[in-house]
């Protein structure tokens, strides 16, 4: 007996029609359209034997919102997030981030020196760049300030 033969006959006779059109995704199958099976893509059988159609279940959603988030419609401080600080005993520096939706321009990092009993010594601003952020993007900044024992970010400021 030869099934061997006869299996790969068949299969590639099945194979072969549905292989000679490409399946992509946003593509429609012909093949299946005029398919005589009435069953629905994305379906459940229930126990008395009815079909229910899930297909609005089973459909790809589009994606709610973006990958970058922002806060519209909040003052130029929330929008501009102070990522990271440091203070090297000689120099300020760090990075900030727009989070709005909107281009930021002029963005300046305000801080204040404080001294050992954390007294106010000293304050002012270092102007980050790039000049201008889109959504999303983040900039630097870094200026000598007065020495010391600790100095600290208070917020952003930037022009829209």
């Amino acid at each position: 007996m030869n099934i061997l033969p006869l299996t790969v006959a068949l299969s590639s006779l099945l194979i072969s029609p549905i292989s000679a059109r490409p399946l992509l995704a946003d593509s429609t199958n012909t093949i299946a359209q005029n398919s005589p099976i009435d069953e629905p893509f994305c379906y459940i059988k229930t126990p008395d034997g009815k079909t229910v159609d899930l297909g609005k279940l089973c459909a790809k959603q589009p994606a709610s919102g973006t990958s970058q988030t922002c806060i519209p419609g909040s003052n130029i401080s929330a929008k501009v997030s102070i990522a990271a600080a440091n203070y090297d005993g000689n120099f300020f520096s760090g990075q900030v981030l727009n989070r709005g939706c909107k281009i930021i321009k002029n963005v300046k990092v305000n801080y204040e020196v404080l001294d050992e009993s954390g007294n106010l010594i000293d304050n002012g601003f270092i102007e980050a760049e790039p000049v201008t952020l889109a959504p999303g993007q983040s900039a630097v900044f870094r200026g000598a300030v007065v020495a010391g024992a600790k100095v600290q970010a208070t917020h952003a400021d930037g022009q829209e």
